[in-house]
């Protein structure tokens, strides 16, 4: 597809930085997570120091806060859902190359397809299909199934996939609870505040709770946990929104398989985690699984227009 207005060129720039963005996780958490704190504060200090800023960008864009009661309890409930996700996402970087676990992870707009066609009568189709055996594919190669020695370093427990598969399942959650919450007169910006506000609360509550909440003890760690706020959930948010602006939610959408790809690759080049060919083939499958979804109506339409007569 070709961009002939700066508009387009901006909307896929913004979306490209978006994806990449949220594939910046492991970045940061990794190094984190090494000096000793653990998943569940990394992640409160993320979505605390998001919603400060991202607070302050709204207020400088002149935005209201103002919520009802009814939407604020809405919010609470997708927020729960987002930070389930967020929490097993974490996880899983103690378990396995933070490459797989994005990967694993992105298989969520699939999933988002199913709940769409089993609660919302959604038509399934052989794309629909296709997609899930793509994913299912992905899946299994990245969990070492791809190996004639039954499994190397990058093979994972049953238990580590079916928890991502969780993570997965959650933010699906999230995101269709978005659809049929329906919240009137609030922008998307003014909602993901709300989001990470919430998210801030559970995840600090879910770390005292399990003993596991850490003070940060050094600027450096300060720096590190800023950085994961601002780039994954400040910029990764607002470009995405600008990116939908501009070019639309499907093009976005495809183009959120940077995610993974960026995931990946900081794995493999900073961390210096497995690369092998059932890496790159099963990346490969998700990444198209997920564009199959996004562009299924298109290649319908396509398929419908050019059927013989």
């Amino acid at each position: 597809m070709s961009f002939t207005t700066k508009k387009d060129a901006m909307g896929f720039f913004y979306s490209i930085v978006s994806s990449a963005a949220f594939g910046l996780i492991p970045l940061f958490t990794l190094p984190l997570m090494k000096l000793g704190v653990s998943g569940p504060t990394a992640l409160f200090y993320r979505f605390a120091i998001a919603t400060v800023v991202l607070g302050i960008v709204l207020a400088m864009r002149g935005e209201r806060f103002g919520a009802r009661g009814i939407d604020l309890c809405k919010l609470a409930g997708m927020s729960f859902m987002y930070t389930m996700a967020a929490l097993l996402f974490f996880w899983g970087f103690k378990h396995m190359p933070s490459g797989v676990v994005a990967t694993i992870q992105f298989t969520y707009p699939v999933m988002v397809m199913l709940i769409m066609t089993v609660f919302y009568h959604e038509r399934f189709s052989w794309i629909t299909a296709t997609s899930i055996a793509f994913a299912i594919a992905g899946v299994y190669l990245l969990s070492g199934g791809g190996d004639g020695d039954g499994g190397t370093e990058m093979g994972m427990s049953l238990l580590a996939i079916s928890l991502l598969l969780l993570s997965a399942l959650c933010n699906a959650i999230y995101i269709t609870t978005i659809y049929a919450a329906r919240i009137p007169n609030m922008s998307g910006l003014v909602m993901t505040f709300y989001v990470l506000a919430f998210g801030a609360v559970i995840s600090g509550g879910n770390s005292l709770l399990s003993g596991t909440f850490q003070p940060l003890h050094s600027w450096w760690e300060l720096l590190l946990a800023t950085l994961l706020a601002v780039v994954t959930a400040v910029v990764s948010n607002l470009t995405l929104i600008l990116a939908i602006q501009r070019i639309g939610s499907t093009l976005t959408s495809i183009l959120g398989v940077m995610e993974p790809v960026t995931a990946v690759a900081v794995g493999i080049l900073v961390f210096n985690e497995p690369f092998s060919l059932s890496l790159v083939v099963g990346v490969g499958l998700i990444a198209a699984s997920v564009v199959l979804v996004m562009l299924g109506k298109q290649i319908t339409e396509f398929f419908q227009r050019h059927k013989p007569a």
